[in-house]
């Protein structure tokens, strides 16, 4: 490991540092697949998220304390502004006059309505349309008034088009990729060269790392550092020695790592509220997970508790529901399975699942084993699968851990959870600014890795998804945690509080609840630290 470190340290001006001039250096745990906002794709670390919003403005952002802000637009459309109709059906978003790509051209409703048939577009790759499908009509009233008109009210709109979501978008800069058809094939996925946020993207090299300097024609003023130098070190245990070593200037840690440090005069910490939930997948359409009984049996034999209390040091609080414990939609009422290591004993026994003489459990000859995946990324996930193998080893389940990148997890279409080669997962969902759930509980959703349907709860989100009264829509969603805890198909583990620890150099380090870069116009270092 030392070895690594002083190679690392060695290669310390990578990629394109530059010299003498103000930077700040931090690191990614895999290498993104595209850089283009367009095809975002999810993972566990939001690889690709955190550098489009070095390049790219959001419609509305949060800011570290949770509160919504218009960032490309004037204001957030309200009904008492005028900007959202009392159906709900009709969004008028005024645009921020001002704001100008980094090439200088300006950025008008044009290149909101580029955007929205790029999203559309069958041809385009796009991950999910959810929502965008929605807008029956999109047209300009003027060069910075751009309206959206639904087929029907869809409560998340306001906050979710152009901003954090499911599947979270930026507004693309029409007269650049209007001539580089297909956008699937176009040269801006890895070289998005002209952007509006605070950072213009300068370099990348594949398994690298990245290079992005600061925009003069930023809307807010050119950022007070040059330069961003990213690192792809999937490693966190490398990450940490980094940070020591003070070649990088923040890093997300591990509750685990947390004592390493915590001493250091030259390090500050941040815990921040996150909208992580942390759970087990269960793979419904493989037996005997298609058996609720055994799911049940399986929550029972794991100590939540236990896994928050030792593994997170409590810092990452155990939760019963998708949504992160913040937000308005959170019931504290509803509650998964306890741990009761002899309930769990009987359910098996009851669904046939008897201990053989290796004290393994077998039905019909065939022996009750596991493949449970993680990715080696999260130190934090590694020990929690050694625990969950040692809890279920004791019940008399046999699992097999398998170890697969963040990356390999992933991916879209080929990925370990989109082909369902598992049976458990460890899996950290990031939430939206709404409380929204189907694309994870949805019955043909792109995060539902449980392959779970339940007629029920698809008419519960659909009418969730169409209520404006906030009220409605937590009665709703309360409804479906309740009887998501009664299937289980995901134990929900924990939600998180990310811990990062920076460089005292930084300052204006403010994680949001979704991502460490939102403010990275904000940062400054002081040299003298």
């Amino acid at each position: 490991m030392l070895a690594v470190l002083a190679l690392l340290v060695a290669c310390s001006g990578q990629p394109g540092a530059v010299v003498g001039r103000p930077a700040v250096r931090f690191d990614l745990a895999a290498d993104p697949r595209s850089l283009t906002p367009l095809f975002l794709s999810p993972d566990a670390a939001s690889v690709e998220q955190q550098l489009a919003r070095l390049a790219f403005e959001p419609f509305v952002d949060l800011d570290a304390r949770g509160r919504p802000r218009p960032e490309l637009l004037q204001e957030i459309p309200t009904r008492a502004n005028g900007g959202l109709s009392a159906d709900g059906r009709t969004i008028r978003y005024r645009l921020r006059r001002g704001v100008v790509w980094s090439d200088g051209r300006p950025l008008t409703a044009a290149d909101v309505l580029f955007t929205l048939r790029a999203i559309l577009d069958p041809s385009n790759p796009v991950r999910s349309h959810e929502g965008y499908d929605l807008i029956d009509r999109a047209f300009a009233t003027g060069a910075y008034t751009v309206v959206f008109h639904l087929r029907h009210a869809w409560a998340p709109a306001v906050m979710t088009y152009f901003s954090y979501g499911f599947s979270p978008q930026f507004v693309l800069p029409a007269h650049v990729l209007a001539s580089q058809s297909p956008l699937r094939r176009a040269a801006f996925n890895a070289a998005p060269t002209v952007g509006d946020g605070p950072y213009d993207f300068v370099s990348w090299r594949r398994g690298e790392g990245l290079r992005y300097d600061a925009n003069p024609r930023f809307w807010r003023g050119k950022p007070a550092v040059a330069s961003l130098t990213i690192r792809t070190i999937p490693d966190p245990s490398t990450n940490l020695l980094l940070l020591r070593a003070g070649d990088l200037d923040w890093n997300l840690l591990a509750p685990a790592q947390l004592a390493v440090v915590r001493g250091d005069p030259r390090i500050g910490f941040v815990t921040v509220p996150t909208a992580v939930v942390a759970g087990l997948a269960f793979n419904t359409a493989h037996v005997p997970l298609n058996d609720v009984r055994v799911r049940r049996a399986l929550a029972m034999s794991i100590d939540r508790d236990a896994i928050s209390r030792k593994i997170t040091l409590g810092l990452y609080p155990v939760t019963n529901m998708i949504q992160p414990q913040f937000s308005w939609a959170y019931d504290p009422a509803v509650r998964e399975p306890g741990y009761d290591p002899a309930g769990a004993d009987r359910l098996l026994d009851r669904a046939g699942w008897q201990r053989g003489a290796d004290g393994v459990r077998q039905r019909g000859g065939l022996a009750l084993r596991l493949v449970y995946v993680q990715f080696p990324e999260t130190a934090t996930g590694v020990r929690v699968a050694a625990s969950v193998q040692a809890a279920l080893r004791e019940r008399g389940i046999d699992v097999v851990i398998k170890a697969v990148s963040n990356t390999q997890l992933f991916l879209p279409a080929t990925g370990v959870l989109a082909r369902g080669a598992f049976d458990m997962a460890y899996v950290p969902w990031t939430m939206g600014a709404d409380p929204d759930d189907s694309s994870v509980l949805g019955c043909a959703a792109p995060s539902n890795y449980m392959r779970w349907c339940d007629p029920g709860v698809e008419r519960l989100e659909r009418a969730a998804l169409s209520a404006v009264d906030a009220g409605t829509r937590k009665r709703l969603y309360a409804h479906i945690g309740r009887i998501v805890a009664e299937q289980v198909p995901i134990l929900y583990l924990f939600n998180a509080d990310y811990v990062y620890a920076y460089r005292k150099r930084l300052s204006g380090f403010a994680p949001n609840a979704f991502l460490p870069t939102w403010n990275a116009y904000q940062w400054r270092i002081r040299e003298d630290r």
